[in-house]
């Protein structure tokens, strides 16, 4: 059975949560949601906020290797995630990063515009290649899509050569699709690695049916 959420009072799980294959960072303090990611998607959590700002999905970009935070990250909070990452710092006015980057363990694909000490420190530290793009358009390509590394859901206005870069860069199929009732900015109502997926609470029953999918769980 899916699990739908909500945090704060509405859908919109992937700016309150970073997740990868075994480690998540929650925006809030929540013990109930905390326990809700370890049982779901059987992975380590630390609470914390980034940069002050409690939209940890929005600020972070991770996979298996560490996480990426921005220069204002605050030493108690990279002491936090130092519990469960290995923490990159890096210098960048598209402070973020997690809306500009979308990353899986084989690919990064990043905002067209970031800057190019940033996309190598990315390389280097998360151990990935990474190109840039637009998903669905979009040049906040980590809300426009959400990647696992098994497949992954984009932005339903994706074109042909969108989604063709992805599978070249992160290695796999994607489904095109939405959630929370119609909404194409899928990376802000769906976080998922490949033991499982939590959705928004406003995410239909149809469009629950193309992200199970599109991630390899039917």
């Amino acid at each position: 059975m899916a699990r739908l959420l909500s945090i704060n009072g509405v859908p919109l799980i992937g700016l309150y949560i970073r997740l990868t294959e075994n480690a998540a960072v929650l925006g809030i303090r929540d013990k109930k949601i905390e326990e809700i990611l370890k049982e779901e998607l059987d992975v380590d959590v630390v609470q914390t906020t980034i940069a002050g700002s409690e939209l940890v999905g929005a600020m972070a970009a991770a996979n298996s290797k560490g996480i990426v935070v921005c220069q204002y990250a605050r030493k108690k909070e990279i002491e936090r995630l130092s519990r469960v990452f290995e923490v990159g710092v890096v210098d960048t006015k598209m402070t973020c990063l997690g809306n500009n980057i979308c990353i899986n363990d084989k690919g990064a694909i990043a905002h067209p515009e970031i800057e190019k000490s940033v996309l190598q420190k990315v390389a280097e530290f998360l151990d990935v290649e990474v190109s840039t793009g637009t998903i669905g358009g979009i040049k906040t390509v980590g809300m426009a899509a959400v990647v696992t590394n098994v497949g992954g859901l984009a932005n339903p206005n994706s074109k042909e050569w969108e989604v063709k870069k992805i599978k070249e860069v992160l290695g796999v199929e994607v489904e095109l699709g939405t959630v929370n009732f119609g909404s194409d900015m899928v990376g802000t109502g769906l976080v998922a690695n490949t033991k499982g997926y939590i959705a928004g609470r406003d995410t239909t029953g149809f469009e629950l049916g193309v992200i199970e999918e599109a991630l390899g769980f039917v």
